[in-house]
């Protein structure tokens, strides 16, 4: 752009120059006067244009210069959100893990649970064949009972007998006897 810049001064200043040298050259140098008056005015349009390209050119170096910090704040943040996700990452496998182990202690009480209920249902049985064999032992004892009562009876009735037998005699005791055993 200076070389421009340039260029466009010394080309000014060559038509100043050559507007001077055709006044003095009067009516013939009429024609080299319009001549360097466009020459003059192509400089000065040069330098407008030139002007404005290099406050283009300013813009974009400061829209690039906004563009490249914006990218670096992008990339910090891009940096900082792949941290969060490693850490929601490492925090996901943390709970995978945690479930697993949960899972692991869910199925030991389950089956804890299930040796139990099984164990109760064994106890269950083992008392009910308690409450059987003690409901039998007491029909055995029940009988017991009654056949050692009707013993008793019966060793009343000979203790009765062998009395009557040593008051009366014989024969008739064992006749008596007979009849009580029959």
């Amino acid at each position: 752009l200076n070389v421009i810049s340039d260029i466009a001064d010394q080309t000014n200043l060559l038509a100043l120059n050559a507007a001077i040298e055709a006044a003095r050259a009067g009516e013939a140098g009429r024609g080299f006067a319009v001549v360097a008056d466009e020459v003059r005015k192509l400089a000065e349009k040069t330098m407008t244009a030139t002007k404005e390209v290099g406050d283009a050119i300013r813009g974009i170096q400061g829209g690039t210069r906004k563009n490249i910090e914006n990218v670096e704040q992008s990339v910090t943040k891009i940096e900082a959100a792949t941290g969060l996700a490693v850490q929601a990452g490492e925090a996901l496998e943390a709970i995978v893990s945690l479930v697993d182990t949960t899972s692991d202690q869910v199925r030991s009480i389950a089956t804890a649970s299930e040796e139990q209920s099984a164990a109760s249902e064994e106890i269950n049985r083992s008392i009910e064949d308690v409450n059987r064999i003690s409901a039998e032992t007491s029909d055995a004892m029940r009988q017991s009972a009654q056949a050692v009562g009707e013993m008793a009876n019966q060793a009343q009735v000979l203790k009765s007998l062998i009395k009557r037998m040593k008051e009366e005699g014989g024969a008739e005791a064992l006749e008596g006897t007979r009849r009580a055993l029959a």
